[in-house]
């Protein structure tokens, strides 16, 4: 089993503290696994300064006896939005990239394993999510605890999580929407493609295999049409330095592009249309 608490804590955590996870879990595994996972977080991110709170948040109250109380524990880790932010406009970007990042790992067609989610989702910002660190930090809810080598996992993100963020019961600000989720992947896919050689090989190929089934799904969904940026993407994406590049992992990319670029237009012309 592995140990979670620094050799020099003990005794900690108290027996009282132990019984309660135990009691809360009530028998859950996954809720256990992803209480502990979310606990070893804290200690790596704020160190001794948590022991004194950190079973606190998990017991607060009566305790957590519901997945989805941990769960929002997990999200409001990342982002507290019971408190007022110091700057609103930093908020927004970081939820945001939440959204980005997490919608992302929840409709990839295949396995990818972090590094490479890294890389495909490059077009992020620094200054708005350091997506490493974010992915790092929400382990506890992306892979299995049994994993020690962070990068090289691959997501496995549980289906009560799945249904919980993707569902009516997370908090609005943290919540995917499906069809957002696929137009941003789409996005980032073809922000590697027109980058053509800046991106490991399976990211490469990932990118030019999926991006036109994000972006059909986008679109199914009516969240593409107001944005400019995948219309130039679209543009660069024809234009013969790419297209070179990028023929060998996709024969009917033209074939592609015209379907999403024509999906596109359509609902510009619908939302057009209604305004």
């Amino acid at each position: 089993m592995k140990v979670i608490t620094p050799h020099d804590w003990k005794p900690w955590p108290t027996p009282r503290e132990f019984q309660k996870l135990c009691s809360n879990a009530d028998g859950l595994f996954h809720y256990a696994a992803t209480a502990l996972q979310w606990i070893e977080d804290q200690i790596d991110e704020h160190g001794r300064a948590c022991q004194s709170w950190v079973f606190n948040n998990l017991t607060q109250e009566g305790g957590l006896s519901q997945l989805e109380d941990l769960y929002k524990l997990v999200l409001t880790s990342f982002e507290n939005i019971d408190n007022l932010p110091r700057n609103e406009q930093r908020r927004r970007a970081r939820l945001a990239s939440f959204r980005h990042v997490m919608g992302t790992v929840l409709v990839l067609q295949e396995q990818l394993t972090i590094s490479q989610i890294i890389a495909l989702l490059a077009d992020i910002p620094m200054g708005n999510l350091d997506v490493r660190h974010f992915l790092q930090q929400m382990r506890s809810v992306l892979i299995p605890s049994t994993i020690t080598l962070f990068e090289e996992a691959t997501p496995q993100i549980h289906k009560s999580f799945r249904d919980y963020i993707m569902g009516v019961h997370a908090p609005a600000e943290f919540h995917i929407l499906t069809g957002h989720a696929h137009f941003l992947t789409a996005k980032s896919c073809l922000e590697d493609v027109v980058k053509a050689g800046s991106q490991s090989d399976v990211v490469v190929r990932y990118s030019a295999r999926h991006w036109c089934q994000h972006l059909r799904k986008a679109v199914e969904g009516g969240t593409t049409w107001e944005d400019e940026r995948m219309w130039n993407l679209l543009g660069e994406m024809v234009k013969e330095a790419v297209f070179d590049v990028w023929k060998a992992y996709s024969w009917s990319i033209f074939l592609d592009v015209a379907a999403a670029g024509w999906g596109l237009l359509k609902v510009r012309s619908k939302y057009e249309g209604e305004s």
